[in-house]
């Protein structure tokens, strides 16, 4: 048989159009979609289920289906995003930023139309660009060493100057505790120890999940104690929110969608990278390019939604081709790809450009369907997931916090990730309230571990004498991109407005904030195990924060609006406080017990304080608290510590 291109194309369509094997992608990516919906689980959870159930198929099935399964889980993560500012999945980050916005201006169906529209432009510009490049892929991908990895994460880290923000000087500061929290865990140099304050847990670093739940969702969660829905129905019954409106959009704003595909599928080539850093390069690539102001971004701007949609969904297949040429993962997805091929005996490489060629093509032609099926699902839909967002969504706000939190007990097993997420929700949520730029900390946490490692790597080969920057065009260019992004931006922040007057207690967090920013960088110091790196990131993080304390206590301070509690709103005091005591409960009392007590206190505090009114609470507590003791005592495959008060009984 001729494996040529043409060839290999045809036997690709063959098996993609067969019966009944179109009918695995189209399962596939209908099984994706439901499962990406749901806050927590997500493309590799479904993917590590599926994976066992599919070991007996065929090579040919079983790449049909993962293809349709990297397509469907991409764009339906950011459908809760929007509706809920929830993340369906990693990628989904920065479509939060605007995407949400929208729905809270009253434009779901808007923001969902254009999520689609933006998703199908992107996902087909990257699959016919994989398709493009799969023959000389290997000399583009074998461009990028340390330094070029160097450059990459500097230029994602410095996309915070295009982050409307209140502050240069907080985004920066948000951005070194975003490199700190990626640098918890064992140092890849020494192996030793960094910040993990004596807990085994935290040597293998701090779950991705963990921190958007808690960074993310459960700081929302907080805000949503406020009887209020996410979207006021408009008065001109729906006349401005039309899908038609969404998917035009995507049209009008054709170069930005084009721009933002471009960038998705070439970060999605780089091994190692993955969907959240693309979106959020693409998402400072929107704002930067943005002519006028960019004040509305972060505010329900339609650019900032589809620039982030548009470079997600194309980097599902520019990340195949380092998983097909080398075994090299791009993004979560190629992870799970690299796993199946070894599993049913495929040999990433030449194997797979050569005579596996027609299954590579049935692999990117499932994508392409998958993502193609999933904008057509989205926007037909659209109308009915608008809908969501006129709940009352304070009254979900608590089964969603305790679905989020059990999901997060099973990523490893283990009670810290669920400490490490309440943690962040109110982190999070104080972050919110006193108007410090939330986004950085993400974009930092996420690069942190590929900056510092090839940090590392590109130090030690210019030591030896083994690295020229001038030898490397790849090096150039992304170091010339980094120049005109900071100048482009300068320019902009020229011209930016005033900043209005602080929050009551603005002071007084940030005095909080640059004790914990001593406290971290002393550490480094005195131990002898922490890396130069970690130590300059430590300092400059303490001696910023010092900076912003002094800076925040002298400048004018804004009257409070309603009544305070901590600081903030007494409807969100509450809730933030119980909170910041959760991982005190879990601790003496075990997981069940201590989410019955959430449970009870959480929706007591909306009741009068009287028997008659708390029969509801506790009926809900002591439910919640049983289930809670039978799920994780008899159920759950997660290996959880005794309670402190175990020991009276032992």
């Amino acid at each position: 048989m001729d494996y040529g291109y043409l060839s290999a194309l045809h036997e690709g369509l063959t098996n993609l159009f067969s019966w009944p094997g179109i009918l695995i992608p189209v399962m596939g990516t209908l099984i994706a979609m439901a499962a990406s919906f749901l806050p927590g689980i997500g493309m590799a959870s479904l993917s590590a289920v599926l994976i066992l159930w599919t070991i007996n198929w065929q090579p040919e099935s079983v790449l049909l289906l993962f293809g349709a399964l990297t397509g469907g889980a991409t764009f339906m993560g950011s459908i809760t995003g929007i509706l809920f500012n929830i993340p369906g999945n990693s990628s989904a980050a920065a479509v939060l930023l605007d995407g949400h916005a929208m729905s809270r201006k009253g434009l779901p169906r808007t923001a969902i139309a254009a999520a689609a529209t933006a998703s199908a432009v992107g996902s087909v510009f990257g699959v016919l660009v994989l398709m493009a490049l799969m023959p000389v892929v290997r000399e583009f991908i074998l461009e990028f060493g340390p330094l070029e990895r160097v450059l990459l994460g500097i230029w994602g880290l410095s996309t915070i100057a295009a982050i409307p923000n209140s502050s240069t000087l907080k985004a920066i500061a948000v951005t070194l505790i975003g490199l700190v929290l990626a640098m918890v865990g064992t140092d890849p140099v020494t192996a030793a120890p960094r910040w993990t304050f004596g807990t085994l847990d935290l040597l293998g670093g701090i779950s991705v999940i963990a921190v958007l739940l808690g960074y993310f969702t459960f700081s929302e969660l907080i805000s949503w104690q406020k009887d209020y829905v996410i979207t006021e129905k408009p008065d001109t019954h729906g006349a401005r929110d039309s899908v038609w409106a969404g998917v035009r959009a995507v049209f009008t704003h054709r170069w930005l969608t084009l721009r933002a595909s471009v960038i998705g599928t070439l970060v999605g080539i780089i091994p190692g990278v993955g969907g959240t850093v693309a979106g959020f390069v693409a998402y400072g690539h929107a704002v930067q390019s943005a002519k006028g102001s960019r004040e509305t971004f972060g505010k329900g701007d339609i650019r900032g939604l589809i620039g982030p949609e548009a470079s997600v969904d194309a980097k599902d297949g520019g990340s195949l081709l380092p998983a097909i040429a080398f075994g090299l993962p791009g993004s979560e997805a190629g992870i799970i790809l690299v796993t199946v091929l070894a599993i049913h005996g495929l040999t990433p490489g030449t194997p797979m450009l050569t005579v596996d060629l027609g299954l590579t093509f049935t692999l990117v032609l499932a994508l392409l369907l998958s993502n193609i099926l999933t904008s057509v699902v989205g926007v037909s839909i659209a109308p009915a997931l608008a809908r969501l967002s006129y709940l009352p969504v304070y009254k979900i706000a608590l089964p969603v916090f305790v679905a989020s939190a059990v999901s997060i007990i099973h990523i490893n097993g283990g009670v810290v990730d669920l400490f490490v997420a309440l943690a962040l929700g109110v982190f999070g949520y104080l972050l919110k309230h006193f108007n410090w730029p939330r986004v950085p900390m993400i974009i930092a946490f996420v690069l942190g571990d590929f900056f510092e490692a090839n940090v590392m790597v590109a130090w030690r080969l210019q030591s030896l004498g083994r690295l020229n920057f001038f030898d490397r065009p790849a090096a150039m260019i992304l170091a010339a991109m980094i120049l005109l992004s900071i100048v482009w931006m300068a320019r902009k922040k020229r011209s930016s407005e005033p900043r209005p007057p602080l929050k009551p207690y603005t002071a007084g967090f940030a005095i909080l904030m640059a004790g914990i920013g001593v406290a971290l960088a002393v550490m480094a110091f005195l131990s002898t195990d922490y890396s130069n790196y970690a130590r300059l990131v430590a300092s400059f993080f303490a001696v910023l924060l010092v900076a912003i304390a002094l800076r925040d206590v002298v400048r004018p301070k804004a009257m409070a609006e309603g009544a305070l509690l901590l600081g903030v709103p007494r409807v969100n005091a509450v809730p933030m406080v119980l909170m910041a005591v959760l991982p005190v409960v879990i601790w003496a009392l075990g997981m069940g017990p201590g989410l019955g007590l959430l449970t009870f206190a959480w929706i007591a505090q909306r009741r009068e304080l009287h028997l008659r009114a708390l029969a509801g609470p506790i009926v809900w507590g002591t439910a919640v608290g049983g289930a809670g003791i039978w799920y994780f005592g008899f159920w759950a495959n997660v290996l959880l510590p005794h309670p402190a008060v175990s020991i009276l009984w032992r």
